[in-house]
C-alpha cells in the first residue's frame, strides 16, 4: 500500500447515524420530556442489522420499527443491557444529552450577559465563565426568586418562539418587566446577574430579527435542542476521527438545507463565536436525511436514544436506574446539563480549557 492510497483512505469521511428522543422543538418548558436526547453511531450497516436481527430475536417483536420501549419492558432488561454491553458499539456510540430547562437558562445567560461581554471583547466562553455562569443562574434563582424567576423563564420562551414583528415586541416587553420585577423583589446575591440580563436586553431585540427570519433566507430555530446537539454530535466524531463528517439521520423538517449549511459554517468557523476556538474547526460534509425503517444504523442509534433519556428521567427522580452505569459509558462531554459543582469558576475553567 502507498502512503498516497493511505492518506486517501485516511480523507474518507467519517460516517455517523444519528436519531433522537424527547424533541418536543422549541417548547422546553411544557413539552412531553424534561430531557432530549441525541444518539449517534458510527458503526457498519452490516453490523448494525446484525444487531437489530439480534434485538427482535431475544425481544420476540416483529415490528419493522422497534423503539426502546419495547427494550424498557422489564421481561425484556436483559436484552437492553446486552445492546449496551455490546462490543460493537464500545467506542462507537455516543448519547447527547440535554436537560431542557439548563438549555434555556443557558440561553438567556448567551444571549444577553455573554453579549455584553462579547461587546467588551470579554470571550466568556475560554475561561468557563459562561459556563460558570450558567450553573449559577440554574441553581441559585429557583431558591431566590422562586414562582418570579419561573414567569421570568416563560417570558423569554414567549419571546424566542414569536411568529411575527408584534408578538416579537409584545412578548420582549413583557420579557422586560419580569426581569424588572424579579430584580427588584430579588436578593442581592442575584442582582448582578439579573442587572446584566436587563442590560443585555438590547441584545434581544437583533436575535428576534434572526428568530423571525427577517433578512435572511430561513428562521432561526434558537431554542431547538436538535440543531446545537446535531452539531455537537459532529464536533465530537470529526475530533475523535480526526476526519470531516457525513451524518446520516432520521427524517427531521427542522433540518432543513439553509440551516445546515449554517451548521456547516458555523462547525467550520467556531471562532466567530469563541475567538479562543479559532483554529479548531471542523468539516461537516454532508447531512443525508433517511426513513429510519429503511436504515438499521438510525433504528440502533433511536434504541440508543430511548434507553439514554429513560435513564435520564429516572435518575433525575433521584431514582437509581439499574441500566446507569452502562448509559453512563456512553455520555458525550459537550451534553448540555447542570453541575452544581460547575458554579465553582476553576472547576468551570477546566471543563471549558478541556472541550
Amino acid at each position: 500500500m502507498t502512503a498516497e492510497t493511505t492518506n486517501s483512505r485516511a480523507k474518507q469521511p467519517f460516517i455517523v447515524a444519528c436519531d433522537e428522543s424527547g424533541n418536543d422543538g422549541e417548547n422546553l418548558l411544557a413539552g412531553g420530556s424534561r430531557f432530549f436526547v441525541h444518539a449517534s453511531v458510527a458503526i457498519s450497516d452490516l453490523d448494525a442489522t446484525a444487531i437489530m436481527t439480534e434485538v427482535r430475536a431475544k425481544t420476540g417483536s416483529g415490528s419493522t420499527e422497534l423503539k426502546s420501549k419495547t427494550l424498557l419492558h422489564p421481561k425484556n432488561h436483559a436484552t437492553a443491557k446486552w445492546l449496551l454491553e455490546h462490543s460493537n458499539l464500545k467506542g462507537s456510540a455516543s448519547l447527547h444529552f440535554t436537560d431542557k430547562r439548563y438549555f434555556l437558562v443557558s440561553k438567556l445567560f448567551d444571549a444577553t450577559i455573554e453579549e455584553l461581554a462579547h461587546e467588551d471583547e470579554y470571550d466568556m466562553y475560554a475561561d468557563g465563565a459562561a459556563l460558570c455562569g450558567a450553573n449559577i443562574l440554574f441553581f441559585t434563582s429557583p431558591t431566590l426568586y422562586g414562582a418570579r424567576w419561573d414567569a421570568l423563564l416563560v417570558a423569554f420562551q414567549d419571546f424566542l418562539r414569536a411568529k411575527s414583528t408584534p408578538e416579537a415586541a409584545a412578548t420582549l416587553k413583557t420579557f422586560d418587566d419580569r426581569v424588572v420585577d424579579v430584580r427588584d423583589a430579588g436578593d442581592s446575591a442575584g442582582d448582578m446577574f439579573l442587572g446584566l440580563i436587563h442590560a443585555g436586553i438590547k441584545h434581544l431585540r437583533t436575535l428576534s430579527e434572526l428568530q423571525l427570519g427577517e433578512g435572511i433566507d430561513h428562521r432561526l430555530r434558537t431554542l431547538d435542542p436538535l440543531i446545537p446537539a446535531l452539531g455537537a454530535t459532529v464536533l465530537h466524531w470529526a475530533t475523535q476521527s480526526g476526519n470531516a463528517v457525513e451524518v446520516l439521520h432520521d427524517e427531521a423538517k427542522e433540518l432543513t438545507p439553509e440551516r445546515i449549511e449554517g451548521m456547516k459554517q458555523n462547525l467550520a468557523a467556531p471562532e466567530v463565536v469563541s475567538p479562543h476556538r479559532a483554529g479548531k474547526g471542523v468539516e461537516l460534509m454532508s447531512v443525508t436525511l433517511v426513513d429510519s425503517k429503511l436504515e438499521a444504523r438510525v433504528q440502533v442509534a433511536d434504541l440508543l436514544a430511548g434507553l439514554g433519556r429513560r435513564v435520564l428521567e429516572t435518575e433525575s427522580t433521584g431514582t437509581r436506574h439499574p441500566l446507569t452505569p452502562l448509559v453512563e459509558g456512553y455520555v458525550s462531554k459537550l451534553s448540555m446539563l447542570p453541575n452544581p459543582e460547575l458554579m465553582n469558576p476553576e472547576a468551570a475553567k477546566a471543563v471549558a480549557q478541556s472541550m
